[in-house]
C-alpha cells in the first residue's frame, strides 16, 4: 500500500508539475513576447525618426530646387551641416543639349566638405538607378542600399524628384551613412543571448549585432518571418542555434524591417531550472509521506488477517464459524462486529433468495401457461378456406413480455360474412390479457346479435364499460368481409387507420373513427366501405409496429412502413406482407428491446370465381300491405321455378307474410312511405331469405314467446303467436340495425323431401 502510494503520489507529482510548467512557460512566453515586442518598436521608432529628418530635409530642398537654383551649392552646404546623417547631397537636372551643372557636396572623414559637378564624371549620373528611380519619387523614396568605393563605406539614398509645371526636371538625391544604424542596435539592453538586425529591401543586413553578417543575405526562412507585416512573433524552429523566436517591427517609410531574435531556451532557462528543483524536493517529501504510511498501515492492519481468513471461508459457503471477540472501538473492530452481523444476515438472505427463486420459477411457469392459453384464444395465423378461394389472410403476433394486450381474431359470421378484428389493449403484461382474452370472447359471442362491424363495437362498448373500474380501454378496428363481391366494412374505435396495397401504390384508409371501446357507453362508430379488387391487399396493425424504436429512440413511424410494403419485389402472399414488414422493423430497431405488442394482419383479396348459387330473386317493394302480398307471390311463384317442394314454399309464405307486415306496421309508425327489400337464395342447406326495411329500428325477434295457456295469444300485439310460430318453423333468424336501416335474416331447413334445382 505504502509502495502503491508513493507510487501514485509520484504520478500526481509529476502531472501537477507537467501542467504547472505549461501553464508557467505559456505565462513566460506571453510576457516576453509583450517585452520584446515593445523593444523591437521602440528600437524602429528610432530609426524611423532619424530617417524621417532625413526625408524631410530632401523634400524641402527639392521644393526649394523647383523654385530656385541660384546658390545650390551653399544650400546643399548648409543642409550636410545641419544633419549630421547625411554623407552627401545632389542635385541632378535632366540633361539638356547645353550642359546643366549638377553640384554635389559630401562629407570627408576629417569632416570637411567636398564639392564637385557631377556633370562631369565619366559616369553619367542620368543614367544611374538613384537618378532614374528619383524622377519617379514626387513625395520622395529610399533607393537599394549601395557600398560606396570612393568612401569606402555602406550608403543609402533618399531621392525626391524636382518637379515645374508638373514635369519632372531633374532629382535631390542625399546619400545616408548607415554607421549610425549599428550604433542604435548596441545600445538596446537586450536580454542575454538575444540579438537585433535591420534587413534591407533586398534581404540584406544593413546592420547586425554580429558585425560580420552586414552586407550578407539573410537565410530564407529568416526572410519569410520577417516578409509579415503584422508585427506578430514568429517562431523558427530551424536555426542555427535550436529553436528562435523572432519579433518583426517594419520601419515606416522604408522597404526595412527590424528584427529582435530570442533563442527558445534563453526563454524557458530560469522555468526549466525552477520545475526540476520543485519536483526533486516533491519526490523527497513523498518518499518521507510513503515510509510513514507504511509504519502506520502494517500496525492498524495487521488484525485484518483474522478477518480475511473468515472472509475465505464466507466465499466457500460456510457460514458457521465464530470471531474472535476485539475490545477495539476504531474501525477494525467496528469492521469485525458488522463483518460477523454481516455472516448472520447473509445466511438469512440466502434462506429467502432460495425461496424466492422457486417462487420466480413457479410465476415462470405460470406465465408460460398463461402465454399458452392466451395464443389458443386466437385463431390460426394463416386462413384459406377451401369452399371460399377468394380471399387469404396472414396475422403474427409478438408480445412484448411473455403474455400482452395485443389482440387480433377472424371468423365466418354464416357462409358469406367473415369478420376480422385487429386491437390494441391500454395496459401491458397480465391485466392486458384478460382484457384482451375478455374482449375476444365478448366479441365472439356478440358477432351473431350485430352483423355489421360498427353495431359490434357498439355492442361491445357497452359490455366492457360495465364494470371496468381500472378504467382499461382497447383500440379495435373490426371488419366485414362479403367473400362473394369483395365488400369490406370497416370501422374503428380509436385504432390505427389500415393500409391497402393495390399493387401499384400503398395509401392509408383514413377516417372517422370512434371512441376506444371500453371509455364511453354512448360511443358511436362509423361505418367506411370499400370494395376489394383482386389482387388487393388490405393490411391492419397495433401501434408496435410505428413506435418500434432503434438504439438512438428514433421511431419505425408510418412513412417507413409504406415504403416498406411498397419495395420491389412486390410481396406475392398475404403471408409476404407481415413477414417483409416484421422483418423491416427488426432491420430498423437492430437489437434494440421491444418495448410494446407488435400485430400485423393482411387480408389478400384473389377473386376466384363463385361457386356459390345466384339469388333466386332480388326485388323492392313499397311499405305498403298490398305490395307485400304481391311480394310474396312473386317469391313463391320464383320457388316454385327453382324446384323448391309445396311445403316448404308454404312455410316461406307463411313467414314471410308474419314478417313483412310486421315491418309495415310497427316498422313506419308515422305511415311515411318506404322502400322494403327482399332477396332470397337457395343453398345446399336450405334457403335465405334477407329483408331490408329503412324504418325505425324495430326488432321482431326480441319479442318474448307468448302465454299460450288459457285464451290465445293476443294476435295485435307485436310478437304474438305468429312470431312464435316463424321461430317455430325456421332454423335460423337474425336481427340487425345500422345506419342502412333494419336487416333480418331467415334461414329455413331444407326438407328430405325438398329437390333444389
Amino acid at each position: 500500500m505504502a509502495l502503491w502510494l508513493l507510487v501514485g503520489s509520484v504520478l500526481v507529482l509529476v502531472v501537477v508539475g507537467m501542467a504547472l510548467f505549461v501553464q508557467t512557460r505559456e505565462q513566460i512566453l506571453v510576457h516576453t513576447h509583450g517585452e520584446a515586442l515593445a523593444l523591437s518598436r521602440a528600437a524602429a521608432d528610432r530609426i524611423e525618426a532619424r530617417l524621417g529628418r532625413v526625408a524631410a530635409s530632401t523634400r524641402l530642398l527639392a521644393a526649394i530646387a523647383a523654385s530656385d537654383t541660384r546658390d545650390a551649392e551653399g544650400l546643399l552646404r548648409t543642409s550636410l551641416r545641419a544633419d549630421p546623417d547625411l554623407a552627401g547631397l545632389a542635385i541632378a537636372p535632366l540633361p539638356h543639349r547645353t550642359r546643366s551643372p549638377a553640384p554635389f557636396v559630401s562629407r570627408q572623414d576629417d569632416g570637411s566638405v567636398q564639392e564637385r559637378d557631377l556633370a562631369g564624371d565619366l559616369v553619367h549620373y542620368w543614367d544611374q538607378y538613384w537618378f532614374l528611380g528619383g524622377l519617379a519619387c514626387d513625395t520622395g523614396c529610399w533607393q537599394r542600399p549601395f557600398h560606396s568605393r570612393s568612401r569606402q563605406r555602406l550608403l543609402v539614398n533618399y531621392s525626391v524628384a524636382i518637379r515645374r509645371g508638373g514635369q519632372a526636371v531633374g532629382v535631390v538625391n542625399a546619400d545616408v551613412t548607415l554607421e549610425w544604424l549599428q550604433r542604435i542596435l548596441e545600445t538596446l539592453r537586450k536580454p542575454a543571448g538575444a540579438y537585433t538586425f535591420v534587413l534591407g529591401s533586398d534581404g540584406r543586413y544593413l546592420a547586425h549585432d554580429q558585425t560580420a553578417l552586414v552586407g550578407q543575405a539573410g537565410a530564407p526562412a529568416l526572410l519569410q518571418a520577417m516578409a509579415r507585416q503584422d508585427g506578430a512573433p514568429v517562431r523558427l524552429a530551424q536555426a542555427a542555434d535550436g529553436p528562435v523566436w523572432i519579433y518583426p517591427s517594419p520601419i515606416k517609410g522604408t522597404f526595412w524591417s527590424l528584427g529582435l531574435v530570442m533563442p527558445e531556451a534563453q526563454i524557458y532557462a530560469d522555468v526549466r531550472i525552477l520545475f526540476l528543483s520543485g519536483m526533486a524536493l516533491g519526490l523527497f517529501a513523498l518518499i518521507g509521506i510513503a515510509l510513514i504510511t507504511l509504519t502506520i498501515i502494517r500496525r492498524t492492519l495487521a488484525p485484518l488477517g483474522v478477518l480475511v481468513h473468515r472472509a475465505e471461508h464466507v466465499a466457500r459457503g460456510e457460514l458457521d464459524f465464530d470471531l474472535p471477540a476485539t475490545g477495539r472501538r476504531d474501525e477494525i473492530g467496528r469492521l469485525t462486529g458488522a463483518f460477523d452481523q454481516m455472516r448472520h444476515q447473509l445466511a438469512e438472505h440466502l434462506r429467502q433468495l432460495t425461496e424466492a427463486t422457486r417462487e420466480q420459477q413457479r410465476l415462470a411457469s405460470e406465465l408460460e401457461i398463461a402465454h399458452q392459453i392466451q395464443t389458443a384464444l386466437l385463431p390460426k395465423e394463416h386462413y384459406l378456406d377451401a369452399h371460399c378461394p377468394n380471399f387469404e389472410l396472414h396475422a403474427a403476433l409478438r408480445p412484448a413480455r411473455a403474455v400482452g394486450g395485443d389482440l387480433y381474431s377472424y371468423f365466418m359470421l354464416d357462409e358469406r360474412r367473415f369478420y376480422l378484428l385487429v386491437g390494441d389493449v391500454s395496459d401491458k403484461g397480465i391485466p392486458a390479457a384478460l382484457f384482451m382474452a375478455r374482449t375476444i370472447t365478448l366479441a365472439k359471442a356478440l358477432a351473431p346479435r350485430s352483423h355489421t362491424p360498427q353495431e359490434l363495437l357498439r355492442l361491445l362498448n357497452q359490455e366492457l364499460c360495465r364494470n371496468n373500474d381500472g378504467c382499461m380501454f382497447v383500440t379495435l378496428l373490426c371488419g366485414v368481409l362479403d367473400t362473394i363481391d369483395g365488400t369490406l366494412v370497416l370501422a374503428s374505435a380509436g385504432h390505427e387507420p389500415p393500409v391497402l396495397c393495390d399493387g401499384e401504390s400503398v395509401r392509408l384508409l383514413e377516417f372517422e373513427t370512434g371512441a376506444a371501446v371500453g371509455l364511453d357507453e354512448e360511443a358511436v362508430y362509423p361505418a367506411h366501405e370499400i370494395v376489394l379488387r383482386p389482387g388487393d391487399t388490405l393490411l391492419l396493425y397495433t401501434d408496435g409496429i410505428t413506435e418500434a424504436a432503434d438504439g438512438t429512440q428514433a421511431m419505425f413511424g408510418t412513412q417507413r412502413l409504406l415504403d416498406s410494403l411498397l419495395a420491389p419485389p412486390l410481396p406475392s402472399s398475404a403471408a409476404g406482407y407481415t413477414s417483409r414488414l416484421l422483418a423491416d422493423v427488426d432491420r430498423f430497431v437492430d437489437g434494440a428491446s421491444q418495448a410494446d405488442d407488435i400485430t400485423v394482419l393482411a387480408l389478400s383479396w384473389l377473386h376466384q370465381e363463385s361457386r356459390r348459387p345466384d339469388p333466386v330473386l332480388t326485388m323492392a317493394l313499397r311499405n305498403t300491405v298490398p305490395d307485400v302480398f304481391e311480394a310474396i307471390a312473386r317469391c313463391d311463384r320464383a320457388l316454385d321455378r327453382a324446384g323448391v317442394s309445396e311445403s316448404l314454399r308454404s312455410d316461406v309464405q307463411l313467414v314471410l307474410e308474419e314478417m313483412m307486415v310486421n315491418i309495415v306496421e310497427h316498422g313506419y309508425p308515422d305511415r311515411r312511405e318506404g322502400t322494403i327489400g327482399v332477396r332470397m337464395q337457395l343453398t345446399d342447406d336450405g334457403i335465405v331469405v334477407e329483408l331490408h326495411s329503412d324504418g325505425v329500428p324495430f326488432d321482431p325477434t326480441g319479442a318474448p314467446p307468448p302465454a299460450l295457456t288459457g285464451d290465445l295469444a293476443d294476435q295485435d300485439a307485436v310478437g304474438g303467436l305468429g312470431i312464435h310460430l316463424v321461430r317455430s318453423m325456421v332454423r335460423e333468424m337474425d336481427y340487425s340495425h345500422d345506419a342502412g336501416g333494419n336487416h333480418l335474416r331467415l334461414h329455413f331447413p331444407n326438407e328430405q323431401d325438398v329437390t333444389i334445382a
